[in-house]
Order: structure tokens, then sequence, then C-alpha cells
């Protein structure tokens, strides 16, 4: 055995074993032995399986003056060296803190024999790691959605780095998955955004106008001066402002009545206007509301603008998009493309407009009683059954020698105080609540407001068209119906559920929609195209992006619409044999009522 003596002090000199220090502390096995006066301690025992004392030392290697039996275990209980940790435990966090269970602890002393009997449980649940708390629950998160089970802390190496940015790629490649195909709906394809007329080669771009200038637009019209009333009015029934979803009324079918979408140049009142010089402007409500309200648009529209003489007609085609009521057009939720489906855009769109015609019929005290104007409706023939609706050709002035004459319809009259009030009547539809978020049954009657702001979010650009038309006419009131199908998936049968009534100004304001920035608008396009040669043009919104083109375009383009864009069989509908000779009469609504008859015979 190897040993080494140092000297402590003058009286006493201990003896070590060389070989429990490390082997880097001498450079080659010899003693180095310092001999002072003092008196011999002992030899340590060495052991050879290991660190410490042996489990057995031999007579002969214990000290003479050393006490027998002593255990190895530290004076003060607050110094606890008999285990350091054991990790072989199985840690459960959520009884860690149960000073109850002192075992699920990650040091537990309580059956260690070596202090004297054990410790107590109290004794032991006073000692605490220094950071052996596990790691805090996070407050928030979306990426924390799939946290696993907290576990002790550990040391933040690269594995453990690697294994969170795994873990990080897994939830956000879930998120992405989860938005995709939340609502069971299918992201909105690029069918949707398709033009609404076929750019051909042959048409040549003249100018490209964006949205954002069209924002600072302004132009102030005097009051508009009636040249013509035509038509005739029923009164409408108030008894629909009581309706509740709880005492909801069934949506008839008025297959007798006849609904009228005639364009600008085919109204025989303009084209005698016209023939009077009464203005150089021609439009209808429809049209202008179009242009007012682009900026607030996101599907594709075109308006034909035919230039003669000194005169301007804005015209729309025969199936244009604007005899049709958009539907979700502003909405975040993508709407299936599939012509099949019943929530398709053109299915809503066509289901909206048979809606919002048989609505405006419906809510009419339907006794015979009327109110006629100068002239019967300059749309129908004798005899024939027509729906209450009066137009009001209307002129304003945009310069000193510059008129604009408009077509403007309103569906109803009510008596207040002895003085008859114009209505405008539009229905507002529900189709899905999974689409909107909004159960009209459970919301209406309770919070209207949000059902509102609902729709304004959804629907922002056919309700500021409706608010401009009902401007344009200078109606009293707007009402506006809330009906819901009977079922999500029966698209022919529905209910009214309500009746709100506003001030078209009042609903402006609150829409935010400018009067004046409105007729920038218009007064804009209308000096673009005043300097225009003679000629047919078309103005095309954009599909995907916020701005409108206009294009030159042959002077017999669209005259048979039918021939350049064909519809589907399915959705040709042959004219009634009565109707053969003649009539614009074509509505939206009595091509549903076509498709909707042809199962049940």
């Amino acid at each position: 055995m190897m040993s080494l003596f140092l000297n402590i002090d003058s009286s006493e000199t201990r003896v070590f074993d060389a070989s429990i220090f490390h082997p880097l502390c001498f450079s080659s096995p010899q003693s180095a032995t310092l001999t002072m006066v003092g008196f011999e301690v002992g030899a340590v025992p060495f052991n050879p399986d290991g660190w410490g004392p042996p489990d057995s030392s031999s007579s002969s290697s214990v000290l003479s003056n050393h006490p027998t039996n002593v255990p190895f275990a530290p004076f003060s209980r607050s110094e606890k060296l008999g285990r350091i940790a054991d990790w072989t435990r199985n840690y459960n966090p959520s009884r860690a803190n149960n000073p109850r269970n002192p075992a699920d602890a990650v040091f537990d002393f309580t059956g260690d024999d070596s202090f004297g009997g054990g410790i107590t449980a109290d004794e032991d649940a006073s000692f605490r790691l220094v950071d052996g708390k596990p790691p805090p629950r996070p407050k928030f998160g979306p990426k924390w959605r799939f946290q696993q089970q907290r576990q002790l802390p550990q040391r933040r190496d690269e594995e453990v780095e690697a294994k969170k940015r795994e873990a990080e790629k897994e939830r956000a490649r879930r998120d992405r998955h989860y938005n995709q195909n939340r609502s069971n709906a299918p992201r909105r394809e690029a069918a949707a955004f398709k033009s609404s007329v076929d750019i051909q080669p042959e048409w040549n771009m003249l100018d490209q106008i964006p949205f954002s200038t069209f924002s600072k637009l302004s132009f102030s019209v005097p009051e508009p001066e009636d040249l013509l009333l035509c038509g005739a009015l029923e009164f409408y029934d108030r008894s629909y402002d009581r309706l509740t979803p709880k005492n909801e009324r069934r949506l008839e079918r008025f297959k007798n009545r006849n609904f009228f979408k005639v364009t600008t140049t085919d109204d025989p009142v303009i084209r005698r206007l016209a023939n009077e010089d009464k203005a150089t402007v021609f439009a209808t409500d429809s049209i202008l509301s179009t242009l007012m309200c682009a900026p607030r648009s996101v599907y594709s529209w075109d308006i034909v603008i035919q230039r003669v003489g000194n005169k301007l007609f804005f015209d729309k085609r025969d199936g244009s998009q604007l005899d049709l009521l958009s539907v979700h057009e502003t909405s975040q939720e993508p709407l299936p493309e599939a012509k099949d489906d019943i929530n398709s855009a053109h299915s809503l769109s066509v289901e909206a407009a048979y809606i919002n015609q048989n609505f405006s019929q419906q809510v009419l005290i339907r006794n015979g009683d009327k109110v006629s104007f100068d002239e019967p409706n300059p749309f129908a023939n004798e005899g024939e059954e027509v729906a209450s609706v009066a137009y009001r050709y209307r002129r304003w002035k945009l310069d000193d020698d510059m008129y604009l004459v408009a077509r403007c319809e309103v569906q109803s009259v009510v008596e207040v105080s002895n003085q008859r009030s114009f209505l405008t009547l539009n229905a507002l539809n529900e189709f899905d609540p999974k689409y909107s978020g909004v159960d009209w049954r459970q919301k209406l009657e309770t919070q209207r407001g949000a059902v509102l702001a609902t729709e304004l979010k959804n629907n922002a650009n056919k309700l500021a068209k409706w608010t401009a038309q009902a401007l344009l006419a200078s109606a009293d009131m707007m009402k506006l119906g809330y009906v819901s199908r009977v079922h999500p998936r029966d698209h022919f049968n529905h209910v009214i559920l309500g009746v709100a009534g506003y001030k078209p100004r009042d609903f402006a304001s609150q829409i935010n929609l400018n009067t004046s920035n409105m007729w920038g608008i218009v007064k804009s396009i209308v000096d673009l195209c005043m300097k225009l040669n003679e000629g047919k043009y078309v103005l095309v919104k954009d599909p995907s992006k916020p701005q409108v083109r206009i294009y030159e375009v042959p002077g017999d383009a669209f005259e048979n619409d039918y021939v350049e864009e064909p519809l589907p069989e399915d959705e040709q509908v042959q004219p009634p044999a009565e109707e053969a000779d003649g009539g614009e009469a074509t509505a939206p609504a009595n091509e549903a009522e076509e498709k909707e008859i042809s199962p049940e015979a």
C-alpha cells in the first residue's frame, strides 16, 4: 500500500492512502513522505471495489482508536447525503405535491435504515429541490393544443430542441388541415372568379380603373325631378312587421304574376324620352346601383355602354348577373362551385331572386285596392296580371348641359297620417346556419342587430345596392325581410321569420354608404365614356382584381347571347305558348318555378 504522510501541525502526523487520490495528482507511482513530530492516527482502509469505506474491514485495517459500527450517515439531518436521487422511481406529477404520499417524490428517505430508524413523512416533506417544480402551464395559444403530459425539467440539448421543432411542424400541419376542412366546406374554386362575359380576342381594351381611385371621388347632385310615373302599387300589410320566428309564415308562390327585368334601350318610355332630348345619359336603377357600389363587389359583372350621337345608354345583357342576387359575395366562407349543389353561388343566386320576388308580393294587401299612376305598366300586355311595381322616371342634373334619366322602382305604398309613402321590398335569405355562423331562428328575436351585422359582413354589396336603389327612387322606407329555408337541404320551401324597416338615408349612413361618393363614381364613368367615339363598349369588373376595364366591342356583340354563352339543357326553359310572341318578361323566378314544378310533374 502506498502511503502519504503529511504534517498537519507540530503535534500530529496522519497517514493517507495515496491510491484514493486521482492518478493525475502524481506523475509517478511513488510515495512522498514527510516525517514530523506527532502521533500516528492509523491507516485508511482501501476499497478496491469502489469509493467509500469497504463493506467489511479486516481487523488489521481497523484503527485502534476508531469506534466500531458507526453508521455512514450525516450528523445533521438537513444534509441528506444518504442518497442523492432515485431516478428509477415513477414520477407522478399529479401527486407530487401531496405531503401524505412522500413515496411519490423523487427524493424519498422515509425507508432508509441508515438514518437510525428512518425519517418521518413530515421531516421528509420539508425537503424540496431547488428546481424540482414542474414547468409552468401555458396560459393560452393553439400550439399547446396537443401538449403532452408534463415531465421533469430536462436539459435543453439539441435533441430536445429538434423534437420541439418537429412537434411545431406537426401542429402547424394539423391546423392547416383543420382550417381546410372546417364546416366540411371545400375551398372556393377558381371557377367562382370567372369573368361574367367571355373576353374575345378582337376586343380592344381602352382603359383600366382600379377601385382605389373610386374612394376619392365625390360629386353632389341637386334633387331630381320626376318625369313620369307608370304602373300600380298595392298597399303594404303591416301585420308582417309583427312576425317573429315563433309565429313564422310560409312563403307563398306567385306563379301568375309576371316580373319584368327590361334593359335601358328596350324600355319604350326611355326611347320616347331620348327622342324628346330629355337627357343625354340613360340607365336603370339596377345599373346605376351596380356602378355606385362597385368598390364593394367581389364577383364579376359587366355593363354594356352604347354611344349614339351625343347620347349615352347603359345597358345590361340578356341573362346578365345583374338580374340575379348574389349570396355571401363578401363572406370569408367559400361556397361550393358545383352546379348541382344547392348551396353553390349560381343556385343561391337563382333562389335569392325567386325569394325576393315572391316576398315582395306576399307582404301586400291583395284585395284589389291599388294606387295607379299616370300610365300603366309599359311592359305588360293588356289583361296580363303583373306584380305590384311602380316605375319612376327621374332626371338628375350632372352638368350644365348634361342630364341623366333613370328608371327607378318601388314595390309598395303605405298611408301614414293621410300621406302616402313609397316602400321598397327586399328579402335576405338564410340557406344554412353553418355558413353564416348565426341561426336566425334563435337570434332574430333577441339579437336582431347581430343578425343584421352578420348579413352586412357577408352581403355588403347586395345590401348597399338595395340602399342605393331606395335612395334613387326616393323611397320613404325600405323593408328587409328575413326568409329562411324550412330545412337546410330544402331549397324550394321557405318561411318568413321577420320583417324590419329602415329609412334609406339612415341605413346608408349605418353601412357607411356615402351619397356624394356614389355620384362621384357615376360622374367619372360618364365623363370617361363621353370622350369615346360612337360605338359599343363593355365595362367589365375584373374577376380576380378590384378594378374595372373598358373594352371596345363590335356593333353586333351580345346580339345573340344565347349563342355566345349557351346554357346547359337542364337549365334551358322554353317560354309558354301564349308568350311566344313576345314579351320581354323573362324572370329568374319563373325559371326557378319551372325547375321546381318539373320533379313534381
